[in-house]
């Protein structure tokens, strides 16, 4: 049988770009997914370029021990700051990018399970001309098989829910 993560690799593996052990400053993921959408619309040909807008996602996973408040606040939040200012790649035509942080846990903390719903970080860039960037926050508790998310992941989460199944 499949471990969690090797199952949602496989669900994205057909539309993101994978990257497996993926390392960055101090922060190792059991892997990191990639989207990278352009949407473009030309006039006549494609040198006539009428708009263009990217839309990127990006998935970190990773499978701990167990998750408290302190290990959240102390390793995977101050990624997300991380990424929001480094990963995250803007430019003319950047409109939106997703982080979403993904973590495995055999036991999580009761109190994290409700700390993290009100989980809320958004940048935007210039005034939100260079497009914005949002944050995602899934924690799976592998002993219940349940998933906890902030609100951001909320139009996501049956995906996740699927490949759980």
């Amino acid at each position: 049988m499949l471990n969690i993560l090797s199952k949602l690799k496989n669900s994205l593996q057909n539309s993101f770009n994978i990257y497996d052990d993926y390392c960055i400053e101090n922060y190792s993921f059991d892997f990191m997914g990639e989207f990278l959408l352009t949407n473009s619309k030309f006039f006549l040909s494609k040198d006539k370029v009428i708009y263009s807008y990217d839309n990127n996602e990006y998935v970190f996973a990773k499978e701990v021990n167990s998750l408290s408040k302190e290990y959240l606040e102390k390793d995977v939040l101050p990624f997300a700051d991380y990424a929001l200012s480094n990963i995250v790649k803007t430019n003319e035509n950047h409109m939106t990018s997703v982080i979403t942080l993904f973590l495995s846990a055999s036991f999580i903390e009761s109190n994290l399970k409700t700390y993290i719903r009100k989980y809320k970080k958004r940048k935007s860039y210039m005034l939100g001309l260079k497009g914005y960037a949002s944050t995602r926050i899934i924690l799976h508790d592998k002993s219940t098989n349940e998933l906890f998310y902030n609100n951001e992941s909320k139009d996501i989460i049956n995906f996740y829910k699927g490949v759980f199944k």
